[in-house]
């Protein structure tokens, strides 16, 4: 796609496109078509395909097709991200499942910072919070609240929005990388192009999980660059109506997922709003 020039110039992008869904209908046949839409509003407020990180190591992304039931399997992901956000998850049992069977979280934050507790409706500050404390899981060593990231990234000439939610065990990882990526030369992630994959490692208890890792690829064209932030300040608007469940969590070790060392970047983690 992109050809990384010597040193740390970034290449500019060629040829990516975000694809016009509406392309070759009237305004009369997209008006029609978004007013038939708007009885569907609650499902079709915020559609996307779930990328997702396998388990036990493997190094293909588990990526949803258009259809119901429909995978494919990717060991690259070149893509931009249109929004990211924090967010936190707390399940009371050891492979996430609630106490009264619901995939949901007890208690939830959007922006990792202010919890909500399912039961109760209680408001948490996630930063004094004791499930948010390493030591606090069952086995002592890691958190009982899962920190997670999600990115919702667009593909070259692809009409779908996709949604990854990047594990505990990868976020302080993908945070560096993203925040050393667009800080080095002062470009939101909305004007990057960017290829995630996927790297095999063990936490303390040998246990081999999948790290995300992120490589640049380049520099948007300015008019893409600016269709992409378009979105994402529609997707900013939108995106708590996506509620966490497991499969937020799913590609996390069955133990002691946060015990190889890896500790929490601060709120500000990244140099643009996330």
């Amino acid at each position: 796609m992109a050809t990384q020039k010597k040193g740390t110039e970034l290449a500019p992008v060629e040829n990516f496109m975000i694809p016009d869904r509406y392309a070759g209908m009237t305004d009369e046949q997209k008006a029609e078509l978004l007013d038939e839409l708007g009885d569907f509003a609650e499902e079709t407020a915020l559609n996307f395909n779930m990328i997702k990180v396998p388990s036990g190591g493997q190094l293909a992304f588990i990526v949803q097709g258009d259809e119901d039931g429909d995978e494919n399997y990717e060991k690259e992901i070149e893509a931009v991200i249109v929004f990211t956000h924090r967010l936190n998850g707390y399940w009371p049992n050891a492979l996430g499942q609630s106490d009264d069977g619901n995939k949901a979280p007890d208690c939830s934050s959007m922006d990792g910072q202010t919890g909500v507790d399912r039961l109760t409706g209680e408001i948490k500050n996630c930063s004094t919070c004791p499930f948010n404390e390493f030591g606090s899981d069952r086995n002592g060593k890691g958190k009982a609240c899962k920190n997670m990231r999600r990115l919702y990234l667009i593909r070259n000439n692809d009409p779908n929005l996709y949604m990854l939610s990047v594990p505990p065990t990868s976020v302080r990882d993908v945070n560096r990388q993203l925040t050393k990526i667009m800080a080095t030369k002062s470009i939101p992630y909305t004007g990057l192009l960017i290829a995630l994959k996927l790297q095999k490692t063990q936490n303390a208890d040998g246990i081999s999980y999948s790290k995300i890792v992120l490589e640049k690829r380049g520099v948007l064209p300015a008019n893409i660059a600016a269709q992409a932030a378009a979105m994402r300040n529609e997707i900013k608007k939108q995106h708590v109506q996506a509620a966490i469940t497991l499969d937020d969590y799913i590609a996390e070790p069955t133990t002691a997922p946060e015990s190889d060392g890896f500790t929490d970047v601060a709120p500000s983690d990244l140099p643009f709003p996330g």
